[in-house]
């Protein structure tokens, strides 16, 4: 029982990581590109108040599901160059933090290795192999789950980015996107297919 309580905390560590460093990347680009635009536009809250970015039903999606989703920075851009942008920026971070897991566990980084056995060497290692076994597999539900057209998701963004009509039928079928979301994260798909494919690799 002890045990499976530590791995949902590592999980739920790595996911609110996962989470932070998705969302704020694209809030630090949007308000640098803000500044070099010349906008003095002051916002509500910090873009460093970075618990702002931990969504508690992405926490259990995490969990139980291997599905994280976080909150973003409510700002409105008008602009369809930015949405690209910011958008582009999110899957790519994603991209990035599974890269990076994935080369810990490939590579055996302070005896980490992947996805089966703690092969670290004493409970610090353990602990930091579970960290990187989430945080792949977590990056990887997270970059799938940001596929779908969902209005305030990456896709959102680049939907947003390239068409303001399509955009707005997404948000006009929000719940129907939602609905078909969840069904995919509760049948286990996006789950067993991250689990499947890092096995593979690795």
């Amino acid at each position: 029982m002890r045990e499976i309580l530590l791995e949902a905390i590592i999980c739920a560590v790595a996911a609110a990581f996962l989470m932070i460093v998705h969302e704020l990347s694209k809030a630090m680009l949007y308000m640098a590109l803000q500044r070099l635009s010349g906008s003095k536009r002051v916002y509500r809250h910090s873009i460093w108040e970075v618990y702002r970015y931990i969504d508690p039903i992405g926490i259990i999606l995490s969990v139980t599901s291997s599905v994280p989703f976080s909150r973003p920075f409510m700002f409105r851009i008008q602009d369809k160059k930015l949405n690209r942008i910011l958008g582009i920026t999110g899957f790519a971070v994603l991209l990035l933090c599974f890269i990076c897991g994935m080369l810990v566990l490939k590579l055996h980084v302070g005896g980490v290795s992947g996805m089966i056995i703690l092969e670290g060497r004493g409970i610090f290692w353990k602990v930091v192999t579970l960290f990187f076994q989430y945080l792949t597999l977590l990056s990887f539900g997270m970059f799938l789950a940001n596929l779908f057209p969902v209005s305030t998701f990456d896709m959102g963004l680049l939907i947003a980015g390239f068409s303001a009509e399509k955009y707005l039928n997404i948000i006009k079928k929000d719940a129907l996107i939602k609905i078909i979301f969840l069904i995919t994260i509760f049948l286990g798909l996006i789950h067993y297919g991250g689990y499947r494919f890092i096995s593979f690799i690795l």
